[in-house]
């Protein structure tokens, strides 16, 4: 067995016996032949203990007054007893009336025929126990192979198509080799033999640049066979955090998710500030429960995630039945239970209502998704003390019913709950609720459902500590994190803060510093932008004049690539982090800082302007252009 660490290998052998050590060390044909014999002993042994008796037996009559002797009761079981209750009869005063009967052995006694029947039982017993260990220990070993059965054979399914494809690029090279060199003769011809050579050259290095990516993206398909988009996504996204797909060396399983963990060699490496809490990122997208104790700081991470959702471009709507447009500003506040009530009612007949035109729309699931998020309909709604709201709001009445008829319905906390919970995702009305603890009874009293709970929520606990001094709770900078369908809990840190943000507004200083971001742009840029569009002109562009090649001339074949890509969309902007799993060129994906640069291109060619150190928004003039060109 492959274990995790030394640990887990010490706590796994204490957990074994020395003998079941020595049976896993054992051939399968001496594995089967063990528990067949401990089989054999226990079906042996029980066989035993099934026949006769395991005490001696006194058989009695009694004496009636016509001195006949009666030996049994109306059912017709003969009296008998033990010779130890005999003697204890006997000793107490037994009756005159009371004799042995002669007709069962010497003078009434009837010797045991199994005096070790218990021991037999007990060997029987210990028999099946020991093969049903010995035959559970073969199953688990059967379980870890299977397992690493499956992955040889998906390996050598992609060794195969790789081989394929590699005979297949085989063979192309050879006819387009064939091709270049007849250009080449073609070209030298009418042009300068210089450029021809030149020319030739680039397309060399293209054709190999276009194999090495048909070649990753063939291995990528194999290894995402089967995977649905949204697990192709989630794959994509692992593999760029992760150093390697597999545990090596120190890493943990937390430090696939947390860099704090991430380890090479013996050297801690250096992180950023900004990379402990990434793990916000997570809470953005997913309906999310966050609680703690009193004094944990739920009120404070709660306002610096909304602070992240506002910067995504989320519209908010804080329900704070006790809130203030003091502490809420730049956000939608309803306060008071019955002005949330309402807005629960609203929200449920907002998402029918989307899940019908969504029917009706024709269009696949990410582009009705793409059509909310560009008409700016991303909705995140912000349950704070959620824990009070079963006790205080009702089910609002409809205009169209009757005072004396209407009845409210006592689950209307918890079918808004499992709506919030199971449908927002689709439709971007994300919830994030702030409770006092997980237990389905504080949330909403929707008791029999935590298993979907831990399937539809991602949840984040606050942990608190005691000041010394005061003796008073108050935050520790500590949690964790449960993403939705995992049960593994996972340390985090909590961002340091040094007050309660109360202002979401997004004014004009926010701009100034994203577009101050502009400012780390690799300088290169400018002198690589012009070789990449010299390249392209030479190779691919050569019919027509350069000014009549692209309406954006100064941009890379990349960032022509990722502006069509908009384009064709429809988005007026766009975040990095939603562009990374879905944009790729001939089977080419891009890191976030490439992506980054491509952006910035945009930006420089007045294409787009920064909203934030990762989104931008296509700009009014690109938008007359496309106009024009239609």
């Amino acid at each position: 067995m492959n274990y995790l660490s030394d640990k887990h290998k010490q706590l796994s052998e204490s957990q074994q016996s020395g003998l079941m050590l020595w049976f896993g060390r054992l051939p399968m044909d001496k594995k089967a032949v063990a528990i067949g014999l401990s089989l054999t002993v226990g079906i042996g042994s029980a066989a035993m203990a099934w026949q006769g008796t395991s005490s001696d037996r006194i058989y009695f009559c009694l004496k009636t007054p016509q001195k006949t002797l009666t030996c049994s009761d109306k059912n017709g079981r003969p009296f008998r007893m033990t010779p130890f209750y005999w003697s204890q009869w006997k000793s107490d005063g037994m009756p005159r009336q009371i004799v042995r009967n002669p007709a069962m052995g010497v003078n009434g006694l009837v010797k045991a025929t199994n005096p070790y029947k218990p021991f037999w039982a007990f060997g029987g017993f210990l028999g099946f126990a020991l093969a049903g260990w010995m035959l559970r220990h073969c199953q688990n070993e059967e379980k870890q192979r299977a397992v690493f059965e499956d992955i040889a054979q998906k390996r050598d399914a992609a060794k195969a198509e790789m081989a394929a494809r590699s005979e297949l690029l085989e063979s192309y090279r050879d006819v387009a080799i064939a091709e270049v060199q007849l250009q080449a003769d073609l070209d030298l011809i009418a042009n300068d033999r210089t450029v021809d050579i030149q020319k030739a050259e680039i397309y060399a290095h293209t054709e190999i640049e276009v194999t090495q990516m048909e070649a990753s993206d063939a291995i990528f398909e194999a290894q995402t066979a089967g995977m649905t988009e949204q697990q192709k996504a989630e794959y994509i996204l692992q593999l760029r955090e992760m150093k390697t797909p597999y545990l090596q060396g120190s890493q943990t399983l937390q430090g696939t998710i947390d860099p704090n963990d991430k380890v090479t060699g013996g050297e801690q490496p250096a992180i950023a500030p900004t990379e402990k809490y990434r793990w916000i990122n997570n809470t953005i997208g997913y309906p999310t429960l966050i609680f703690g104790g009193m004094g944990a700081g739920k009120s404070w991470t709660t306002r610096e995630i909304i602070w992240k959702k506002v910067q995504a471009g989320w519209n908010i709507v804080a329900l704070d039945p006790h809130g203030t447009q003091v502490e809420w500003r730049g956000v939608r506040l309803i306060t008071g239970y019955k002005e949330i009530a309402d807005f629960m009612q609203w929200y449920m007949d907002e998402m029918r209502q989307r899940y019908e035109d969504y029917r009706k729309s024709g269009l696949t699931e990410e582009q009705w998704t793409e059509r909310l998020r560009n008409s700016g309909k991303m909705l995140s709604v912000i349950c704070e003390e959620f824990t009070t709201w079963t006790d205080n709001i009702v089910e609002p009445m409809p205009d169209n019913c009757e005072d004396d008829k209407w009845k409210p319905d006592p689950d209307f906390i918890g079918k808004w709950f499992r709506c919030a919970m199971t449908e927002s995702r689709k439709q971007l009305m994300i919830p994030l609720f702030v409770a006092h603890d997980r237990t389905m009874e504080i949330l909403a009293k929707a008791k029999g459902l935590s298993k979907l709970r831990d399937a539809a929520l991602l949840e984040v606990e606050l942990i608190a500590t005691i000041d010394p001094v005061t003796t008073e709770a108050k935050a520790s900078g500590q949690g964790k994190i449960k993403l939705p369908g995992h049960g593994q809990w996972i340390d985090i840190e909590l961002p340091k803060l040094d007050h309660k943000r109360i202002d979401f507004r997004l004014d004009e200083s926010f701009q100034a510093d994203a577009q101050s971001n502009t400012s780390h742009v690799d300088p290169k840029l400018s002198t690589d932008h012009k070789t990449a569009e010299r390249i392209w002109q030479l190779e691919f562009n050569l019919e027509k004049p350069p000014q009549d090649s692209s309406p954006t001339q100064s941009l890379t074949p990349n960032a022509q690539s990722l502006l069509q890509y908009l384009q064709r969309t429809g988005r007026t902007s766009a975040v990095i982090q939603e562009i990374q799993p879905n944009f790729k060129v001939k089977g080419q994906r891009f890191s976030s800082e490439e992506l980054k640069r491509l952006f910035n291109e945009l930006v420089e060619n007045s294409l787009a302007i920064w909203l934030d150190a990762t989104t931008i928004e296509i700009t009014e003039n690109q938008t007359d252009l496309e106009n024009g060109q239609d």
